[in-house]
């Protein structure tokens, strides 16, 4: 490297060499810059999955309790079907041979009406009976049984929990998993924030094998069954539920990867709003219908 003397006899660099100083300092800054941002995006995406992924293990948690609980009552009697090697069901007399389970793929018109009637939404809803006590549910102060809200369920033993689950928006405009029962007297209270959309496909069985799943199918598909609809609903034998959930925040901008997603049907769909998506998937077996 060339020294320039100065008059003053201290020695300097030349113009070159401070301009090319000057560019790998701005390349090094650069690298340094962009390393950070793109950590801290990374960890921008890492906090929204993992505030994702604990709502969705949430709420499918509440959902496929609750599936499983269908039809549940105190049993009264043990029966053999007779074959040579028999297989057993209880017997039980508190909630008859009435549907346990229904559901709507355009989610329900009022969800706490005393029968149930289809809406005009885009997620799906759907309704679970069974024999509450203080085995399956929270007793209130005064000892009696809950629904998925904690209220306590009117009437007299034995107590019949009627939940219903559906989506809508809340008073901040979010999206969330609700919670009403056939009890008009409470109102419908939000379960989970950022749960987008639902989804449920039934697996229903035949009259010949009335513990296993032939196919999975929509409510809208049972419905259509014609004469043979509520004989259907009263085959569920367990249920696939999706739930898509988003992120609590936006998180994404243009050129991201993450700007699409698959949605509870795998088909791939494009997020315009900043939000992350993901689609959680459960499956949960009607307990009542499995053999002993």
């Amino acid at each position: 490297m060339k020294r320039m003397s100065l008059r003053s006899g201290a020695a300097g660099f030349s113009l070159i060499e401070l301009m090319i100083s000057m560019v790998i300092g701005l390349a090094v800054v650069g690298a340094v810059l962009v390393s950070t941002i793109g950590s801290s995006k990374a960890s921008l995406f890492q906090t929204a999955y993992a505030g994702m992924n604990e709502d969705a293990q949430i709420g499918l948690s509440i959902l496929t309790r609750d599936l499983q609980m269908t039809g549940y009552s105190q049993p009264t009697a043990l029966t053999s079907d007779g074959a040579a090697s028999p297989t057993y069901s209880l017997t039980s007399s508190t909630l008859g041979t009435s549907t346990f389970v229904f559901g709507c793929d355009t989610g329900f018109a009022d969800p706490r009406a005393a029968v149930l009637a289809c809406g005009t939404g885009t997620t799906a809803a759907f309704e679970v009976a069974y024999e509450a006590d203080g085995d399956n549910t929270v007793l209130t102060s005064g000892g009696v049984p809950s629904d998925c809200l904690g209220n306590g369920i009117p009437g007299a033993a034995p107590y019949v929990a009627r939940n219903r689950y559906f989506i809508s928006s809340g008073n901040s405009g979010r999206p969330e998993l609700y919670c009403a029962s056939n009890n008009s007297a409470n109102t419908a209270q939000p379960l989970i924030e950022n749960i987008e959309n639902m989804k449920i496909w039934y697996g229903v069985s035949v009259a010949a094998s009335p513990t296993q799943v032939v196919r999975y199918v929509t409510a809208t598909q049972i419905a259509t069954l014609g004469a043979g609809a509520p004989a259907e609903w009263g085959r569920v034998v367990s249920a696939r539920v999706c739930v898509l959930v988003r992120s609590a925040e936006r998180v994404l901008s243009s050129g991201d990867l993450t700007l699409t997603y698959l949605d509870c049907d795998s088909a791939s769909q494009t997020s315009a709003d900043g939000y992350l998506r993901r689609a959680y998937f459960a499956t949960a077996s009607v307990r009542i219908r499995m053999p002993i």
